[in-house]
């Protein structure tokens, strides 16, 4: 009665930082390569069928047809959308940037009008220097 089981925790008692397979080294970091799956023959595709996925197939062999495995689709190319975004994100930032931004000396012009009314003071009943508009003004008549 001195059996020994090495007992893994549960899934939901790990810790969420802890990975689930810590057995695996950097070196082996990359996944084997995969079996290829046996799919349904073409005429159980076709008719949308369940195969049993022996050559030749039980449908095949009823309807006497030539059983023809089909062939897996090409891998796709695998995209990286976090670098199309990053890309889009730098695009937008740089409009945002160009579209915002003050010419420099206008940023003069009003550090030095905030600097002036900082140290003059204002009366408590005033209001600081205003914008001024150099179009015609807006007041009913």
């Amino acid at each position: 009665m001195d059996n020994k089981v090495a007992c893994r925790p549960k899934e939901e008692d790990r810790p969420v930082w802890e990975p689930a397979h810590t057995s695996m080294t950097s070196t082996s970091s990359r996944q084997p390569k995969k079996t290829p799956r046996i799919l349904a023959c073409v005429l159980c595709q076709q008719r949308k069928k369940k195969c049993n996925r022996q050559s030749p197939c039980s449908n095949c062999i009823k309807l006497k047809a030539v059983c023809i495995p089909s062939t897996p689709a090409p891998p796709r190319k695998r995209r990286r959308p976090n670098q199309e975004l990053l890309e889009r994100l730098a695009r937008c930032e740089a409009l945002l940037r160009h579209c915002t931004c003050i010419p420099q000396p206008l940023t003069d012009r009003i550090l030095s009008e905030h600097s002036l009314d900082d140290s003059h003071g204002s009366p408590e009943g005033e209001t600081t220097a205003s914008p001024s508009t150099d179009g015609p003004s807006m007041s009913p008549k």
